[in-house]
């Protein structure tokens, strides 16, 4: 294709710009209305508000925070307690302690386990 080519406008589609619709004065509004600028005391009052809500919402996830910790330590204290507990027993058993012996009980001929049957499986035709 040759410059002449593109300049008649054979083929090529032709190309907009993507941003205003085309036959769409740029004197007319486009719906939007501005937000009324707020001056001297009622801005204060606003900033005022809006500083009191955020105080207010950083004491609450403080208060949540202390709560989770408190949890996440509870769980971690009786994994801790549970383990030195495990460990305790360990050692006492390695030391020789004394532990609760359970009796053996006395295999008799008939308390003897049967030997499991294996049965083969039917063809299916």
């Amino acid at each position: 294709m040759s410059p002449d080519d593109t300049a008649q406008g054979s083929d090529a589609p032709v190309r907009r710009r993507r941003g205003r619709k085309p036959g769409v004065a740029s004197t007319t509004p486009t719906g939007r209305t501005r937000r009324k600028r707020l001056g001297g005391p009622e801005l204060t009052q606003q900033l005022n508000q809006m500083v009191a809500e955020l105080i207010k919402e950083n004491r609450k996830l403080k208060r949540q925070v202390v709560k989770l910790t408190e949890r996440g330590s509870k769980v971690a204290s009786t994994t801790v307690d549970r383990t030195l507990r495990t460990i305790q027993r360990r050692v006492q058993k390695a030391l020789g302690a004394p532990a609760k012996r359970r009796r053996r009980k006395s295999t008799t001929a008939g308390t003897t386990r049967k030997k499991a049957v294996t049965r083969k499986r039917r063809k299916t035709t």
